[in-house]
């Protein structure tokens, strides 16, 4: 696959548990470009905290025809295709994607992911860095915080003016990349 390739990703959960995504959004870049783009509601079959539907708007109504993760799982993994994930506090969304796929009772596979957030802090200097913070940062409009697919979006154009800090892609990783994959 193209070393200049990443995919940026983002779930909102319909409460606090890890495993109650309701949104998924994600943004493959290709050579500094969005080429493709994947939303989908999720219907997590839980219930929804006051607190989280305050944060994103999703409530159980917006979900009850949407599939579940068990069925858009292999979608998301056909998506990202080897390539490494970017998340804006990836300690959140990774930590949801694989309680998630141990929930259904799948293998998480090996995959190779970056923080934003923490890419941020170590290469830009600002008060905060938060996605909001960082789109003000780099004078980037930004519409729809809390929205998955926009939060990858804004993700995704934070991610590529950092890396202009770095050699390429793969000297960042080399760096500042995890692992994700089930621990036997």
């Amino acid at each position: 696959m193209n070393d200049n390739a990443f995919v940026a990703l983002d779930f909102e959960t319909a409460n606090g548990k890890r495993t109650s995504i309701c949104s998924i959004g994600m943004v493959k870049v290709v050579n500094h470009e969005i080429v493709e783009t994947f939303y989908t509601l999720i219907n997590p079959h839980d219930y929804f905290s006051q607190q989280n539907i305050a944060v994103h708007g999703i409530q159980s109504s917006d979900v009850k025809s949407a599939p579940t993760f068990a069925e858009v799982y292999p979608y998301m993994m056909q998506f990202i295709n080897q390539l490494p994930v970017v998340a804006h506090n990836a300690s959140f969304d990774m930590t949801v994607l694989h309680e998630s796929i141990k929930y259904i009772h799948c293998d998480t596979p090996a995959m190779t992911y970056f923080c934003s957030l923490q890419l941020a802090r170590r290469t830009v200097s600002n008060s905060r860095y938060g996605l909001n913070h960082m789109m003000k940062f780099y004078n980037l409009d930004f519409h729809g915080h809390h929205d998955a697919l926009n939060d990858a979006k804004a993700c995704a154009m934070i991610t590529f003016r950092l890396l202009k800090h770095y050699d390429n892609l793969q000297a960042m990783l080399n760096v500042y990349g995890k692992q994700l994959q089930d621990k036997d």
